[in-house]
């Protein structure tokens, strides 16, 4: 246990110091290597600072970002596949290459790893954790031997009390036969395939790294004492659900899932919010008028009731359902308040300036107006970003949101109202996980709109 501690305690310590130290150094190194000038205005730098001094907000920052960080590689240390394992010469990663698909989505790097190449019988899947227990117990070949010839004795038994088929016998019975006669032969085998695995086994010469946390939110888990769902106990904190896959793995993938499509929605709709509200802004007259008509008629549709009908037509996946809600709702907020910034902002001095030395209008828009109308864009985002979690919940708890097995916070609290009386853990797990990434978004909010308050800098001092 303290091992697992110890173990969490520098996964975090590394989280951070990758997320809030080495990649902001890495983004400054490569965009001074592409030309670009990496300092920060005056007024920008003071809004930072302002912001770090709001500790509240700054410490949830630090927490939501560098859990989001770490949640990206929980391939390799939440998963029921190992980090590296030998056997003889054979080595494997295939916890690493399942790592490599995820984020390598368009390359397709196989992690199926036969029996046979790992010194067990058959051609599926490699049963990783009996490789981990021989690795263990080098010493596992007498008792697996004692237990195999008890097996084949038994059959044998079983063999003798079926008469030997001859031309009177019927299909079942010389079926039942050949059957029995079949599986005491691969039994046979196993028992030499495991005498063949002493040495390897004894010698060094196999073995496996798992992961901190040794099981996956796809793994069901049937070998417990009692039949699914299970409360919580040590080999799993937070207890499975009733399709025997662990809650706390389903819970850190679903707020990888959760964080990165708030994200991915935030971003995309953002951006389009800003360019159509830069577009209305700055042009103004008919252009605006137009844009101001469809996004009415566009606003009116109900986007949830729209969502919910091509859901039950079609499966969505995560991107076709962030796309939907791009397209449906996540620009539209955000494009008046840039309308409103680009009107304010295009009649000052600098726009006119940058006019009259023959500036260009996409290039006024994008280089000095949109800088300087990034308040808003910048203080609403956190706030989109709680709005899509709550969202994507909603829609995975009535079953409209992500494809059945997907681990996410909505089919968990979907199954802890089924099992409320019984199991309550199962909604009190998911519901606390969702209510504490609300709380720490919602403090980075409140302390963005806090830094960048235009009243605080515009005081004498």
């Amino acid at each position: 246990m303290f091992i697992k501690i110890m173990e969490i305690v520098f996964l975090l310590a590394a989280g951070y110091a990758f997320t809030h130290k080495l990649l902001p150094w890495v983004f400054i190194k490569t965009g001074k290597k592409l030309g670009f000038k990496m300092r920060m205005t005056p007024i920008w730098a003071k809004r930072i600072r302002r912001f770090k001094t709001i500790k509240r907000g700054y410490y949830s920052f630090i927490i939501i970002t560098t859990l989001f960080v770490l949640s990206l590689f929980l391939e390799l240390y939440v998963n029921d596949k190992p980090l590296a394992i030998r056997y003889d010469e054979k080595i494997a990663f295939p916890a690493l290459k399942e790592w490599g698909n995820k984020i390598l989505f368009f390359v397709n790097m196989s992690n199926f790893d036969k029996k046979s190449d790992f010194g067990q019988i058959g051609n599926d899947s490699v049963d990783y954790r009996l490789f981990a227990e021989r690795c263990k117990n080098p010493n596992f070949a007498s008792n697996a031997i004692k237990d195999k010839n008890d097996e084949i004795r038994d059959l044998k038994d079983e063999l003798g009390d079926i008469p030997v088929p001859d031309k009177y016998s019927d299909e079942d019975e010389i079926a039942d036969y050949n059957d029995l006669k079949i599986l005491i032969s691969d039994i046979k085998k196993e028992i030499g395939e495991i005498r063949k695995n002493v040495e390897i086994f004894t010698s060094g010469k196999a073995w496996i790294i798992m992961p901190i946390y040794p099981y996956s939110p796809y793994e069901h888990i049937l070998d417990l004492p009692q039949r699914p769902p299970n409360k919580p106990y040590l080999a799993h904190p937070m207890g499975t659900d009733d399709s025997g896959a662990d809650v706390l793995a389903q819970l850190f993938y679903g707020f990888r899932i959760s964080l990165s499509f708030a994200l991915i929605v935030a971003f995309i709709g953002y951006s389009v919010g800003v360019i159509v509200g830069g577009i209305m802004g700055y042009f103004g007259g008919w252009i605006d008028i137009a844009i101001q008509r469809f996004i009415e008629i566009w606003g009116s549709i109900p986007f949830l009731f729209t969502i919910m009908i091509i859901a039950s037509i079609i499966s969505p996946g995560f991107l076709l359902l962030a796309i939907l809600l791009v397209c449906l709702r996540s620009w539209i907020g955000i494009t008046y308040y840039i309308r409103g910034e680009f009107y304010r902002e295009k009649a000052k001095d600098y726009v006119q300036a940058a006019i009259a030395m023959g500036a260009g209008e996409w290039s006024v828009m994008m280089k000095h107006i949109l800088p300087n109308s990034l308040v808003p864009l910048v203080t609403f985002a956190p706030f989109g970003i709680v709005s899509y979690i709550g969202l994507l919940v909603s829609l995975d708890y009535l079953g409209f949101g992500l494809p059945v097995g997907t681990p996410s916070w909505g089919s968990l609290l979907d199954q802890g109202m089924k099992y409320i009386k019984y199991y309550p853990h199962l909604i009190i797990i998911p519901s606390v996980a969702f209510a504490f990434t609300l709380f720490t978004v919602v403090m980075i909010g409140e302390a963005v709109r806090e830094a960048f308050d235009p009243k605080v800098f515009s005081r004498l001092r």
